[in-house]
C-alpha cells in the first residue's frame, strides 16, 4: 500500500498538469457553447461603480430584437486584459469628465432613430454623440447602474455592428435604457 501511495505522490506533478489542462480545455469549450458571435450579441460597457448585469439583461431580454441572441452589460473593470471586447462594444456609459479620453470609441448618433422625447446631448466635433442618462441626481436605468456624482452619457460604439445596416439593435437598446428607471 505504501509503495502505491509513494508512486502516486511521485507523479503528483503530472496529475496537476493534466488537471490544469483539463480545466482550461473545458473552460474554452464552455465559452464556445455559451457565447454568441458579435453579430448576434449586444454589448454595453459602463464606467460606473457597479452594474446589476443579470437584472439589467433579464429586463432587456423580454423584448430583444430578432437576430440578437445575447445581451451583456459590464463595468469597465470587467475587461482587465481583454481590450478587444471593450473596443468592439455597441454602447458605452461614461462620466462627462472621461468622455474626451474615449472619444475615438464613439460615433455620431442618428437622431432619426432615437425616441422623440426631449434629450440632452454631448457633442463631439459639432455632432451629437452622447445622450445624458444621469444628471447627478436622477436618470435612466439608475436601478441597474451605480452612477457616481456628476453627469453620465450613453454613447454608441464606433465599431458597433448594430448601429445601422444590417440591423439597428443598438438604437433599440438606447430606447430601452432611456425608458428604464
Amino acid at each position: 500500500m505504501m509503495r502505491v501511495l509513494k508512486n502516486i505522490l511521485s507523479q503528483l506533478h503530472v496529475y496537476l498538469v493534466w488537471l490544469i489542462l483539463s480545466v482550461v480545455l473545458w473552460g474554452f469549450v464552455f465559452n464556445l457553447l455559451t457565447d454568441a458571435p458579435a453579430e448576434k450579441k449586444l454589448l454595453l460597457f459602463a464606467e460606473v461603480g457597479g452594474v446589476r448585469e443579470r437584472e439589467f439583461c433579464a429586463e432587456l431580454e423580454k423584448s430583444k430584437p430578432a437576430g440578437i441572441r445575447m445581451l451583456q452589460a459590464h463595468s469597465f473593470d470587467y475587461v482587465m486584459f481583454d481590450e478587444q471586447s471593450l473596443l468592439s462594444a455597441d454602447l458605452y456609459i461614461v462620466p462627462r469628465e472621461r468622455v474626451e479620453s474615449y472619444r475615438d470609441s464613439f460615433r455620431a448618433l442618428d437622431l432619426s432613430r432615437l425616441p422623440a422625447e426631449e434629450l440632452s446631448f454631448y457633442e463631439l466635433d459639432g455632432a451629437p454623440c452622447g445622450i445624458r442618462v444621469w444628471d447627478g441626481e436622477a436618470g435612466a436605468a439608475s436601478g441597474y447602474f451605480a452612477y457616481g456624482e456628476g453627469e453620465y452619457y450613453l454613447f454608441l460604439g464606433a465599431n458597433s455592428l448594430h448601429a445601422g445596416e444590417p440591423d439597428d439593435a443598438a438604437y433599440w437598446m438606447i430606447g430601452e435604457i432611456l425608458k428604464m428607471q
